[in-house]
C-alpha cells in the first residue's frame, strides 16, 4: 500500500472521529440548553457606555467580522469575530426593549453570505417598524453585506478614513479538471439531471451553466438594488450607475449619497441622542463575557463552528463544490 494512500486512509478515519465526537459534544451542549427552558434563558449582560437617562437609551450593537449563519465564522480555522445567532438574539432585545428609543450599529465587516445579511436586514426593518432610531457608524471597512445592513439605517455615519460600497454579488468555484487530467485522476458522476453537477469541480463549466448561474446571481443583485434604492431614496438606475463592486472612500460615498455623514461613533450618538429628542440617553451594549449560561452558549457558538469546519474539510476531500452566491468584497 503506498504511502499517499495510508495517508488518505488516516485522515478519513481521524475526520470521521472527529465528526462523531463534535456530533456528541453538539448534542450534549444543545440537549443542556433545552432542558427545563435554558435555551430561552437571556445568556446577555448588559454594560453600560454613557450613564443617562436609563428609561430612555440608546442600545450600542456592532458586528465585527464576515457575516456567516451560525457559527460559521467560529471553530477552529476562523477568525470567531462573528457570532450571528447572537447578533440576531441582541436585534431582538433591542425591538422588544421599551426603555431603548434608538440604536447605534457600529460595523466593521467585508460583508459574507446573502442569507444572514438579509436576515439582519430585516431585523433593523423591524426595529424602525417598532419607532426606534437606527443610525450606522461604519469603521475600517463596510462593503457590500456590510453596506446592504446598512442601507435601511435612518442616518449613516462613516469614519474619515472608512471604505464602503461594493455593491453587488459574487460567486467562484476552482476547476481543478486540467490538473486532475494530468494526474490520472477521474471522477465518475451518476446524476438525475444535465445541470445536478452544475458547479462540480471536476469538468469546465459550460456556457449554458454560466448562463444559469449568472441568472442566479442577477436575482441576489436586483435584490440588493432594491435595499440600496429603498433605504437611501435613490432612483434605481443611479444605485445601478453606483453598484459596479467597486470600494468608496468615505468622501466619495458621502459625494453620492451612500452615506450621510463623515464622522466618528461620538458625533454619530450625539446626532441620535438629539434624532430621539433626548438630551442625555443611557448608552450600552451587550455583553456575555460573565455567568453560566453565556458561557454555555459560547461553547455551543464554538461547537458549531467546529462542525463547520470538519464539514469543510470532508468537502474539501471529497472535492464538493460549496460555491455559493455571496454579498462579500474580496479584495
Amino acid at each position: 500500500m503506498s504511502k499517499k494512500r495510508i495517508i488518505a486512509i488516516i485522515l478519513a478515519v481521524v475526520i470521521i472521529i472527529g465528526g462523531i465526537t463534535v456530533s456528541s459534544i453538539s448534542a450534549l451542549v444543545s440537549a443542556m440548553f433545552n432542558n427545563q427552558g435554558i435555551g430561552d434563558i437571556d445568556p446577555f449582560t448588559e454594560q453600560v457606555e454613557k450613564d443617562g437617562n436609563s428609561q430612555h437609551r440608546i442600545a450600542h450593537l456592532t458586528l465585527n467580522g464576515e457575516i456567516m449563519s451560525g457559527g460559521e465564522s467560529g471553530g477552529l480555522f476562523g477568525g470567531g469575530e462573528y457570532n450571528h445567532e447572537a447578533f440576531l438574539k441582541q436585534l431582538d432585545k433591542v425591538k422588544n426593549d421599551d426603555t431603548v428609543d434608538g440604536m447605534l450599529l457600529t460595523v466593521n465587516s467585508p460583508g459574507g453570505g446573502t442569507y444572514p445579511s438579509d436576515e439582519i436586514y430585516q431585523k433593523i426593518k423591524q426595529i424602525k417598524k417598532a419607532d426606534k432610531k437606527v443610525y450606522v457608524q461604519m469603521e475600517d471597512m463596510a462593503a457590500s453585506g456590510g453596506y446592504y445592513i446598512s442601507a435601511p439605517a435612518d442616518k449613516i455615519y462613516a469614519g474619515p478614513q472608512s471604505m464602503t460600497g461594493s455593491i453587488g454579488v459574487i460567486m467562484s468555484n476552482i476547476d481543478y479538471s486540467d490538473l486532475q487530467k494530468k494526474l490520472g485522476i477521474k471522477e465518475n458522476v451518476i446524476k438525475s439531471g444535465d445541470h445536478k453537477d452544475i458547479l462540480s469541480s471536476s469538468r469546465h463549466m459550460t456556457k449554458e451553466e454560466k448562463q444559469i448561474m449568472q441568472s442566479v446571481i442577477d436575482d441576489s443583485f436586483d435584490r440588493f438594488v432594491d435595499v440600496v434604492k429603498d433605504g437611501r431614496h435613490m432612483s434605481e438606475s443611479k444605485v445601478r450607475h453606483l453598484a459596479d463592486g467597486r470600494l468608496y472612500s468615505a468622501q466619495q460615498a458621502k459625494d453620492n449619497g451612500l452615506i450621510d455623514e463623515i464622522g466618528y461613533k461620538q458625533t454619530a450618538l450625539k446626532a441620535l441622542s438629539k434624532d430621539i429628542g433626548k438630551d442625555d440617553p443611557e448608552v450600552f451594549e451587550y455583553s456575555m463575557d460573565d455567568g453560566f449560561f453565556s458561557s454555555i452558549f459560547s461553547v455551543k457558538s464554538s461547537i458549531d463552528g467546529i462542525k463547520n469546519d470538519v464539514k469543510q474539510l470532508k468537502s474539501a476531500i471529497h472535492n464538493d463544490s460549496k460555491a455559493k452566491p455571496e454579498y462579500l468584497y474580496e479584495g
